[in-house]
Formats: structure tokens, sequence, C-alpha cells
């Protein structure tokens, strides 16, 4: 299903997406807000699914999942996980990979069967399946489970690498790897880091515990 007004929503992401380029990081924000407001505005309680392939649909799917990010970086979790809902509702096949973090967004907010739920939709064999059940657990217990470490370790070295560096530079080399077709592990690490980077600052002690480990 395409949405009424999806040409505005594509020019509000893409003068949001300039806006954050010129350093307006909060003009960004307030205008992705908007979209949001638009969209749900127009989707009402509508039982709806967008069309992936339909790109006003998509921009409005990317404002939602960029909302949910912006909200998450000040530490607004409640609204951040009912935009990636959104999101999931809207989007059933999960283009963008919201069930990741809104998994993390459950474990900050102890909703352990949610988390569980989450969980079912993402690849076990993936670095992000162990670096949540990770953080799970030490949410859970204050402990690390040792295996779900030791897998991160070493199936996905690179991974483990950029969550325990002290810096993680944005620099041109990076950038260039972000635009690529197919982007190196290292590069989607570091990426997944400035996506949740927000939970990590906050939650210093996880990292430093993960590292003396």
């Amino acid at each position: 299903m395409s949405i009424d007004g999806g040409e505005k929503l594509t020019s509000l992401l893409r003068r949001s997406r300039a806006m954050e380029a010129d350093g307006s990081i909060s003009g960004a924000c307030e205008l992705r807000l908007e979209g949001v407001e638009a969209l749900l505005d127009a989707i009402g309680e509508e039982d709806v699914r967008l069309n992936w392939d339909d790109k006003d649909s998509r921009a409005a799917m990317e404002l939602l999942y960029l909302s949910a990010a912006d909200h998450l970086s000040i530490g607004e979790i409640e609204t951040a996980t009912t935009l990636w809902e959104q999101l999931l509702a809207l989007d059933e096949e999960d283009h963008l990979e919201a069930v990741v973090m809104l998994a993390l967004c459950y474990i900050l907010l102890e909703d352990w069967d949610c988390l569980e739920d989450a969980l079912f939709n993402i690849s076990t064999k993936s670095p992000e399946y162990h670096l949540i059940n990770l953080w799970a657990e030490y949410r859970r217990s204050g402990g690390i489970d040792k295996d779900t470490l030791r897998t991160l370790r070493t199936r996905h070295k690179l991974w483990w690498e950029e969550f325990i560096a002290t810096e993680h530079p944005a620099d041109e080399a990076y950038l260039s790897d972000c635009r690529a077709e197919h982007p190196s592990q290292s590069t989607e690490a570091r990426e997944f880091w400035f996506a949740t980077e927000a939970i990590w600052l906050n939650n210093n002690d996880f990292i430093s515990t993960i590292k003396k480990a």
C-alpha cells in the first residue's frame, strides 16, 4: 500500500539528511518527527502494510526508523520502542532490521517476554544475536555469559574489536566503505556501534566488564 502525502515524507527525509550533513542535528530530528507525526495521522487506526518498493512508502519507513533512533539517542526508550514497533507493523519483512533495535530496547525496559519474541526473529548466527544475549544476561544478573562472550570474540572478531575499541572514527575510509554496495564487516560493526552508541555510553560498565572477562 502507498500512503497519502507520501511525496511530502520523501521530501522531509531528503531535507533531514541534508540538514544532518550540514551539522544541524536538532533541526534534522525535528523534521523527522514532523514526518512521523504526519505518517501516523495518515494511517490512523487502520491495519496498514506499506510497500517497500514504493519510494514514498520506503521514505516513510526510513523516517520512522530514524526518528526512533533520535529518541533512543536522548534516552527516550519507551518512545523509541513504540516507533520501532509501529515500523514492524507496517513492514512485516523488516527491511530495516528494526527488530534488532527493539531487542536492545526491551533489555533496557527489562521486558523479557518481548525480548524472547524479538530474538526469535534474529539470526542465531549473527553478531547482533550474541551481543544482545550478552547484554541481556548482564542486565539480568550483572554477570557475563562466558560461552556467548567466547562466540562473539572468536566467530565475530571484528565486531568484538569494534565494541572494545577506545575510538570509533568516522573517517573518510569508513564513510567511503559505508557507501559501497557491500561494506566490510568492520564498517558494519562500526555502523552498529554508532547506531547503539547512546546505550553503551550510558552503560559503560558493561563495556568495561566484557573487556576484563
